[in-house]
């Protein structure tokens, strides 16, 4: 028994050795340096890859004002710098494009050792909310109560927590020049942000205004994780929403008459959505529903097929969507795959649009014409804020330049003009195998009628959250589109 017992006390060392063998690997692998050479080249294979394949290059900005860009960027690494640090300075200089679906990630081996390492966390939740930074909450709501919920933080370790809040807007990638969704991704991952540029100390000096309205600082260990469960802002998902979990949506009606309906759509996912969309709308006719509140909030993108099919379902007239690429294949591909569904995309656009040829430049034409079978034409709503983007910016714009629909909300996070996407080859830069990804595409929303302005779909009827609104969860744009539709 006496042996038995040392055996496990052995192997139970041994593990634990192991374990933190493998901690230290991991902070070893976060803390590697590269050299100045190994940076040029990986910042000028990035900038030459932005060249060949960019299309927004001109539409923003000149091709003389990117240049520069490009290459200070190249130039500014004369110190050696660890991947982080790299992906920092490089995602400030991606940022210019004015394009959302560029950006730099880390590299499979940095992500895994961040995913294995405990970090630094504070013991409270913050929220910035426009230029103040709130408590939410404490991590153990029976011992970390000092702050209350509300408390405005204004300094942590001695830095502006509103700097933190505009820094990390600039880390930020967007289409065009709309502040709406730097701000609100910057919100949501703001305790993220704060945490890694300050390095996850060891400890955690809160300067806050106290209830007589003094600053008073209030110094707490941090708590070292893996990571620390998400506070949510939303309120628990309905259990009387009907969901098609593989295309994403989910829909329920908000009265027992069912005059109106509630359409969420999380993404345009790839699989399952025409069979969705063929219930649904078989549902809205069957029901002569007379309202459609289609949901579009958060919603990131995804097929381009997919919100095309929306559309002919909502679409009073026949209309065009126009894309564009100067590529044929992929340039410099040993730092990348795919090449074959760049080429699949191509053709299918070749053999379903109308195909032109300008200079160097493919033009393919789509036709949208409206169904006739289930089609919809009663009153829409539109919910949106700063996280609707890509291809659900498709379906916002072709609805509000046609005026076929109500929005209800905050400004888009794509612009009215369209997009750069379709196809996104990632290249992997060969040294700090950071990940680059660079569409080849440019979307038109054909609708559009004002040029390039770089602006979102605007709402008719904006929504401003307040710090109260937030913590008690309250779902401004369902109570709007309430309203109206009692109204009405």
């Amino acid at each position: 028994m006496l042996a038995r017992t040392s055996y496990s006390l052995t192997l139970l060392l041994l593990l634990l050795l192991m374990q933190s063998t493998m901690q230290g690997q991991q902070i070893n692998y976060l803390n590697k340096k590269f050299s100045p050479e190994q940076l040029k080249q990986d910042a000028s294979i990035l900038r030459d890859a932005v060249f060949k394949i960019h299309t927004v290059i001109g539409i923003y900005e000149s091709k003389q004002y990117y240049d520069k860009v490009f290459n200070e960027n190249v130039n500014s690494f004369t110190d050696s710098l660890t991947e982080k640090q790299f992906r920092i300075r490089t995602k400030l200089a991606i940022e210019k494009l004015h394009c959302a679906h560029t950006d730099i990630s880390y590299s499979t081996n940095y992500t895994k050792a961040v995913r294995r390492t405990k970090f630094n966390f504070p013991r409270y939740y913050l929220l910035p909310v426009e230029d103040k930074v709130y408590v939410l909450g404490g991590l153990n709501r029976k011992s970390d109560t000092i702050l209350k919920p509300g408390t405005i933080v204004t300094k942590i370790n001695g830095i502006p927590t509103d700097s933190f809040y505009r820094y990390a807007q600039r880390l930020i990638t967007i289409d065009g020049y709309i502040i709406e969704s730097k701000k609100l991704y910057a919100q949501m991952g703001y305790i993220g942000y704060y945490l890694s540029l300050l390095n996850y100390p060891d400890t955690i000096t809160y300067e806050y205004v106290n209830k007589d309205k003094q600053l008073q600082e209030f110094k707490q260990p941090s708590l070292k994780t893996l990571n620390i469960p998400e506070y949510s802002l939303r309120k628990k998902d309905d259990s009387l929403f009907v969901k098609y979990k593989r295309a994403r949506m989910r829909y329920r009606y908000l009265d027992k008459d069912k005059k109106t309906m509630h359409l969420h759509i999380a993404g345009f996912s790839h699989r399952k959505f025409t069979k969705a969309y063929r219930k649904i709308f078989k549902q809205l006719q069957k029901n002569n529903t007379e309202n459609l509140v289609l949901d579009l909030r958060f919603n990131g993108g995804g097929s381009v097929t997919n919100c095309q099919m929306l559309l002919k379902y909502l679409m009073e007239q026949e209309t065009t969507q126009t894309s564009y690429t100067t590529l044929k294949n992929y340039p410099m591909r040993k730092y990348t795959k795919g090449n074959i569904f760049f080429k699949m995309t191509r053709l299918y656009f070749h053999i379903y649009g109308k195909h032109t040829i300008k200079g160097d430049t493919d033009v393919f034409v789509m036709r949208l014409k409206p169904y006739k079978k289930y089609h919809y034409n009663k009153k829409v709503y539109v919910l949106i804020n700063g996280g609707s983007f890509s291809a659900s910016c498709v379906v916002s714009a072709y609805l509000k330049e046609t005026g076929r629909a109500t929005f209800i909300g905050r400004e888009t996070g794509g612009t009215m003009e369209g997009c750069n996407a379709i196809i996104t080859p990632k290249y992997k830069l060969p040294n700090t195998r950071t990940i680059v990804r660079i569409p080849t595409f440019r979307l038109l929303h054909d609708v559009n009628k004002n040029g390039n302005t770089g602006r979102g779909i605007l709402p008719d009827h904006e929504t401003n959250y307040t710090f109260d609104d937030l913590l008690n969860k309250r779902d401004l744009e369902m109570e709007k589109v309430k309203e109206l539709i009692n109204k009405n």
